[in-house]
C-alpha cells in the first residue's frame, strides 16, 4: 500500500465514525442493535466469508449442520465463530427435529460437545403449548445455555398469536412473548413471516404495521430480536428499512443472509436507496426532523421498479 493511500484510511474512518454517532449504532458486544446472520452454506458463507465484517455480527444460526462429507467442518466453524465474538446455536429446526425424535437428551450432549452456547426455543410443527415451552426454556437455562424463544409460526393456520395470515392478536402475542421472558429467554425471536405479513411486502398493511409497533412497544428492546424471512423469493430490504424507520437503526435483526450484511448496515445508516437516501437527505438539513431515519419517505406502492405486485401507475 503506498504512503498516500495509508494517509486516506483516518479520512475513510472519519466517514464511518460520523455515519456511526449520526445513528447511534453500537459496538460489540452490543445489547441493542444485534445482527444475526443465517448459515446455510458453512463451508462458502462460513467463518472466513463472514471474518472481515466481523465487528458487524453478534450471532450466527447455523442450520447448515448435515450431510457433510466431514462433519468436522461443523465443530471447526462454531469454534472459528466463538472466537470472533460471536453467539452460535443451530437454529429451531434441529431443536424441533430433535424433539420429533424424542432425542433432546442427546440433543443437548451434541450441543455442548461442539461448543454450541445457544438454543432456539421454537414451536412451529409440534404443537407445544406455551406453558410446555417455558419449561423447556427454563431446562436449557439449567443446562447453561443461552436461550431464545419464538413468537408465532410461520403458517397461520395452527398459530394462536394469530387471527388471520395478515393480522394477530396483540394480547396473544405478547402473552407468549412475556411468558417466554418470564421463563427466563433472553432475547425472543419474532417469527420472520409474521414481521412480513404485518408490514407487508411492498409496505401496504397499514393495520398489521400499527399492530407490530404496539407489541414492540410493550416489549424490552433489548430482548426483542426481529426476524425477516424472504421464503418465497420477495425482498427483505424494504422491510428492514421500514423498521429502521418506525423503530430506529440499532433495533435487533435476524436471519440475515451473509451476503447481506454490508447492506444491512447501510441501510441501519440510510446512505441506501431504500427509503430513498434517507441520511443524505436529512444530512444537508438537520433542522428537517431530530433523527434522519425520522425523514419523509417514498410511496411504496409505487416502487422504483414495476413488478408484478405493484400498483399500475396508469
Amino acid at each position: 500500500m503506498s504512503t498516500g493511500s495509508t494517509e486516506l484510511l483516518p479520512l475513510l474512518k472519519s466517514f464511518q465514525d460520523k455515519l456511526d454517532a449520526d445513528s447511534q449504532r453500537t459496538k460489540k458486544p452490543r445489547k441493542t442493535g444485534i445482527t444475526m446472520v443465517l448459515v446455510f452454506d458453512v463451508v462458502n458463507q462460513g467463518p472466513k466469508f463472514i471474518e472481515p465484517f466481523q465487528e458487524l455480527v453478534d450471532r450466527i444460526k447455523l442450520l447448515d449442520t448435515l450431510w457433510h462429507h466431514d462433519l468436522k467442518v461443523v465443530t471447526e466453524a462454531v469454534a472459528a465463530f466463538r472466537s470472533m465474538g460471536m453467539g452460535v446455536a443451530m437454529g429451531g429446526t434441529q431443536f424441533e427435529i430433535a424433539k420429533a425424535q424424542k432425542g433432546i437428551k442427546e440433543y443437548i450432549k451434541l450441543l455442548k460437545a461442539i461448543g454450541i452456547d445457544e438454543v432456539e426455543v421454537e414451536n412451529h410443527a409440534s404443537g407445544t403449548t406455551l406453558k410446555e415451552m417455558q419449561d423447556e426454556v427454563k431446562r436449557m437455562k439449567d443446562e447453561g445455555f443461552v436461550v431464545v424463544g419464538e413468537m408465532g409460526k410461520k403458517w397461520w393456520w395452527k398459530d394462536p398469536t394469530r387471527v388471520s395470515r395478515d393480522l394477530i392478536s396483540v394480547d396473544r402475542t405478547l402473552e407468549q412473548g412475556l411468558g417466554l421472558i418470564e421463563a427466563g429467554a433472553d432475547y425472543v425471536y419474532w417469527e420472520g413471516m409474521i414481521v412480513r405479513n404485518l408490514i407487508g411486502t411492498q409496505l401496504e398493511n397499514k393495520r398489521g404495521q400499527k399492530q407490530l409497533l404496539e407489541v414492540a412497544q410493550q416489549m424490552d428492546p433489548k430482548k426483542l430480536i426481529f426476524e425477516v424471512w424472504d421464503d418465497r423469493n420477495q425482498p427483505n430490504h424494504p422491510i428492514i428499512a421500514w423498521l429502521v424507520k418506525e423503530i430506529g437503526p440499532d433495533l435487533n435483526l435476524a436471519n440475515i443472509m451473509p451476503s447481506d450484511v454490508k447492506l444491512v448496515e447501510w441501510i441501519r445508516h440510510g446512505v441506501v436507496y431504500e427509503m430513498d437516501h434517507p441520511y443524505m437527505r436529512w444530512a444537508q438539513d438537520k433542522s428537517v426532523c431530530k433523527n434522519w431515519w425520522n425523514i419523509d419517505s417514498p410511496d411504496y406502492d409505487i416502487d422504483m421498479q414495476r413488478g408484478p405486485v405493484l400498483k399500475p401507475f396508469f
